[in-house]
């Protein structure tokens, strides 16, 4: 239970604590020795303190959190109601899933939470499916993917990410998402060299941004490093590469997959 003379908006960190652990109770208009001292305008406070948990914290937490007035040692107090969350980690809408925007318990305290309690919440939720799990990180972009789409005239809307997971059911990125994002942290690197021995090095490069991206200029690499040599067959001339395209394709797609 935490107790406050008078609202402030750090209760929406509270708010998050409680809802990332094991839940709890914030009375408004109470000192910290557990004294009533009351509100002025219990109706106001309870207003405040229930548009902060809807606008401030993502995901939604509304159906975890009840606010009422009640009366305690003859003074009026507001007491904010907090179950523990489904949908954990819950986080300030301004910060995004890091630590400096999820908070948890720690005794009588509420702190910012570790990248590795972050991480344990996630996948206590999201289970052991990666591409589902919420993506740590959330400020997005998607031109590369936007553009891959574009060119099969395929829509690349919110409702096309909510239908593919890039969007989950919270509202927020996935990991999928995160992959397919200008954002991917994951690079692809290609090598090209002398001989079967694997010793010298002839070319190599990395690839960055989105998967799509990476996957379409990967492939256009090995493509450029695909000899083509010619056979003939009677007076008719047959091209060959060294490597048949589509077994290329299959290769880098089972790699990336």
């Amino acid at each position: 239970m935490e107790f406050k003379r008078k609202y402030t908006e750090d209760i929406k960190k509270i708010v998050i604590s409680f809802a990332n652990t094991e839940g709890g109770e914030i009375l408004i208009g109470v000192d910290n020795d557990g004294a009533a001292v009351g509100v002025d305008n219990a109706d106001e406070i309870m207003l405040k303190a229930t548009n902060a948990v809807r606008d401030s914290i993502k995901p939604d937490v509304t159906m975890f959190v009840l606010c009422e007035a009640k009366e305690i040692e003859g003074k009026m107090v507001v007491a904010v109601k907090v179950q523990r969350g489904t949908a954990r980690p819950y986080y300030l809408a301004g910060k995004g899933i890091r630590p400096e925007g999820v908070y948890v318990r720690q005794g009588a305290s509420t702190v910012p939470a570790t990248e590795s309690a972050i991480l344990k919440m996630i996948q206590e939720t999201a289970g052991d499916d990666y591409e589902t799990a919420r993506s740590l990180k959330q400020e997005l972009t998607f031109a590369g993917a936007e553009k891959a789409f574009k060119e099969e005239n395929i829509r690349f809307g919110d409702e096309q990410k909510r239908t593919l997971g890039i969007i989950g059911e919270d509202g927020a990125f996935s990991n999928l998402g995160l992959l397919l994002s200008d954002q991917c942290v994951h690079t692809i690197k290609v090598a090209v060299f002398e001989g079967s021995t694997k010793t010298v090095f002839k070319d190599r490069a990395e690839f960055s941004g989105s998967l799509l991206e990476q996957l379409n200029d990967v492939y256009e690499y090995i493509d450029e490093h695909n000899r083509t040599r010619a056979e003939f067959s009677g007076l008719k001339r047959i091209d060959m590469r060294d490597y048949p395209p589509e077994a290329i394709r299959e290769a880098l797609l089972n790699a990336i997959v």
